[in-house]
């Protein structure tokens, strides 16, 4: 089997495929990328037996076969060669040559035989929405989802569907970020709550183009999901889980509401994390007439202050957070102003956008 390809159309295949392709594995066949050739066309797919991604492209020339390639030595090839240059493999007796003008590489390959395919995925629901739109849905929340954590269905996103909305929910425990999508074609017949991995999240996010409003096919069945991007096909298993009741998590509404300048209020935070408690990353706010503070300090007794000016008439109030997690809510957030709202020192924050409601991050404050 053989082909021939420009140089850009084959690194796109790759690159598309290897964020299924783990770096080390322990099967060695799971470092490789599937390649079948038929009918003038090529078909790359990379597995990790949890995630995978599947490519098709036209080609030059070829000869028709299939076979497992080493993915990144050949797309660090491809990288290292010229550009608009036209590459050539060859497959003979289990070795595949590359070549392009003077440049030649011999790669080891593995049989297409030993490569594993992903369950079928079964009877499936599907619904359609923009590209800009799922990935708007992924990232406004990823932040959110928990890393390792012993509660594996917090290592991942809640996708829920209902007839009015879909909406994507992460949390890590201390802090919960959501964003609903109301403007559906058709009300969705099937209501359904599922968990997508943390790989998987992440690894969509980045296929996706937030300047695309082209229509984007969703599958859903028990155990997958699976979305439809022109040549590309994204497939990952579901979280087997029972996601915890979120909404209970969010409070209606904040008995104080504060407007506060977006980039000022995350520039002052920036400035004071810096002489925050290396480990717990506390900063105290403070409401004052008028005035927002913003304070830290550490165990060196070394400390910060910062002020903003707010609308704020009432008593004083002081709560205190993770400043990690306060600015990732704000730089999750698009518009020049957010509004904070608070309740009590042991409550839960709101922190929302009043231009838009679709997104609310939640918050839970620290003692200091």
């Amino acid at each position: 089997m053989k082909l021939t390809q420009t140089r850009e159309a084959l690194l796109e295949d790759l690159q598309a495929t290897l964020g299924a392709i783990e770096k080390r594995n322990t099967s060695p066949i799971l470092e490789n990328v599937l390649l079948k050739i038929a009918k003038q066309t090529s078909y790359w797919r990379g597995t990790d037996l949890e995630l995978e991604i599947a490519s098709t492209s036209p080609l030059l020339d070829s000869t028709d076969g299939e076979i497992t390639l080493p993915a990144r030595k050949l797309a660090d090839i491809c990288k290292a060669l010229p550009a608009e240059s036209l590459i050539a493999i060859d497959v003979q007796e289990q070795r595949a040559i590359v070549s392009c003008g003077r440049s030649r590489f011999e790669l080891a390959t593995l049989p297409a035989s030993d490569f594993p395919d992903l369950d079928d995925i079964g009877e499936t629901h599907e619904l359609v929405l923009p590209e800009a739109e799922l990935k708007t849905l992924l990232e406004s929340t990823a932040f959110a989802m928990a890393n390792q954590d012993v509660r594996y269905y917090l290592n991942g996103m809640l996708l829920e569907l209902t007839s009015d909305y879909i909406r994507t929910v992460s949390t890590d425990g201390h802090r919960l970020s959501l964003y609903t999508y109301t403007q559906l074609d058709k009300p969705i017949d099937k209501e359904t709550q599922v968990i997508i991995p943390r790989k998987g999240v992440l690894e969509l996010s980045r296929l996706l183009r937030a300047d695309s409003q082209v229509p984007v096919q969703v599958q859903l069945s028990q155990n997958h999901l699976r979305v439809q991007l022109g040549k590309l096909r994204f497939t990952t298993k579901l979280v087997d889980g029972r996601y915890p009741d979120y909404k209970a998590a969010v409070p209606a509404k904040g008995q104080i509401q504060v407007d506060v300048d977006r980039k000022a209020f995350k520039d002052m935070l920036t400035r004071v994390a810096i002489l925050s408690n290396e480990k717990f990353r506390g900063v105290r706010l403070s409401l004052r007439d008028n005035i927002l503070v913003v304070q830290s300090n550490n165990p060196e007794q070394e400390s910060a202050q910062d002020e903003l000016d707010i609308l704020y008439q009432g008593e004083e109030f002081n709560i205190g957070f993770n400043v990690n997690y306060l600015l990732d809510a704000v730089n999750h957030l698009q518009h020049d102003t957010l509004r904070l709202q608070l309740n009590a020192p042991e409550s839960s924050a709101l922190v929302t956008d009043p231009l838009n409601e679709a997104i609310r991050n939640v918050i839970m404050p620290i003692r200091l």
